[in-house]
């Protein structure tokens, strides 16, 4: 949804230049159309600091950003994958720098920030024209650095070009079948006034399932489930799930508890919340995935997380049902087949391994077998789970 109020672009140590566009949305789209050939051409390198978010703003103007990518957050991000990878702080690093901070033109974030709109041209030039030229430094001191360490196959040939897959996708987003989440809404909240009903009647008394204070005075001032409890430094119980757990065999209302807990959060992290995300123009929900963030090189998602919805247990599977592809299509999941294991069995030429392997048989099914002295097809999804924490134990 972001609007285009101005362009800033380097190519020189020191120097830089900013476009100002109009409010009308056509005037911008006339002068961009001055800059189109050079964002489009595909022979020149494009450079910039989180350009996913460039691509995805001139996209929303029908430019397509073509050519090869250098990324300054990404590249830092191959050489020093713990840290932090924000412009400031990698002018800060590399260059002695310190530059000039958003928040000093439009105020922190919040609902009293201001829109980029309502900044000076004067003073949006001086902030913006520095970005590019602090970027086009940055990538001056990266690229070498990235040479030296043997990431210039992994930068060019996979993490930079992956950028502007995740734009695509991004933009493509993700159906949700509303219909289906108001069913599994309706049943949830039938579950959660049926598990209310049942907790109130092993505790014997109405009160605030939610509430710690209350929950911790139930447990264990009415029905003394652990004399030694735990409690804060303002002497209220401790009633995390860690403390449940351990309780979970002292009192059946401990696992209703946590059932309660269970379904109180997929209501609200995910049923209720997914349908207020679907972008009323696409219908579809555009998530943000992040290539920058978790140091195992794996991407994270977030607006929504999509990544973390529960799928061990039923609910969460109902959940990831509503997620449907568009008509006419098919979702197609692709992994890698136990990577890891066939790594292990490599290294350690371990010839009941390796033949299992060979065998095209399920590896976690084939230890399964083993283990509890069965054959391959009478083996359990519980055998399987067991052997499966067995496999990975031993790497």
């Amino acid at each position: 949804e972001a609007e285009l109020v101005a362009m800033a672009i380097s190519w020189e140590k020191g120097t830089g230049y900013l476009i100002h566009f109009p409010e009308s949305q056509d005037e911008t789209k006339a002068i961009l159309e001055i800059i189109r050939p050079a964002l489009e051409n595909k022979g020149s390198l494009k450079i910039g600091q989180n350009l996913k978010f460039d691509i995805q703003v001139l996209a929303n103007y029908g430019i397509e950003v073509a050519g090869p990518l250098f990324d300054t957050m990404i590249a830092h991000y191959l050489l020093e994958p713990d840290m932090r990878h924000n412009m400031n702080l990698l002018s800060e690093i590399y260059l002695s720098y310190s530059p000039v901070h958003i928040e000093t033109l439009i105020g922190e974030k919040g609902i009293n920030q201001k829109n980029m709109r309502d900044v000076p041209v004067n003073k949006l030039k001086e902030y913006a024209v520095e970005d590019a030229d602090v970027t086009y430094q940055l990538k001056k001191v990266f690229e070498p650095r990235i040479k030296t360490n043997g990431l210039e196959d992994l930068s060019t040939a996979i993490e930079m070009p992956l950028i502007n897959v995740l734009a695509t996708i991004e933009r493509n987003g993700v159906k949700l079948d509303l219909e289906d989440l108001k069913e599994i809404t309706k049943n949830l909240r039938e579950d959660i006034i049926s598990l209310e009903s049942e907790i109130y009647s092993l505790a014997g008394t109405e009160f605030n399932i939610s509430s710690p204070k209350q929950l911790g005075d139930i447990l264990f001032i009415r029905l003394k489930l652990d004399e030694n409890a735990k409690v804060t430094k303002t002497k209220q119980f401790i009633t995390n799930e860690e403390i449940l757990q351990r309780l979970i065999n002292k009192h059946p209302i401990v696992g209703k508890v946590l059932e309660y807990r269970g379904l109180r959060k997929l209501l609200s992290t995910y049923v209720e919340a997914l349908p207020l995300l679907v972008d009323k123009k696409t219908s579809r929900i555009h998530t943000s995935y992040n290539q920058a963030v978790a140091a195992t090189g794996r991407l994270s998602s977030n607006n929504p997380n999509l990544q973390n919805i529960p799928v061990r247990d039923e609910r969460g599977r109902e959940i990831r049902k509503a997620f449907v592809p568009e008509k006419g299509y098919i979702f197609l999941s692709a992994d890698y087949s136990q990577i890891e294991l066939r790594l292990m069995a490599h290294l350690s030429k371990d010839t009941s391994m390796i033949a299992d392997f060979l065998s095209g048989s399920d590896i976690h099914s084939a230890t399964a077998a083993k283990i509890f002295g069965v054959e391959i097809k009478d083996v359990t999804r519980e055998m399987r789970s067991r052997a499966k924490t067995a496999n990975f134990g031993i790497i």
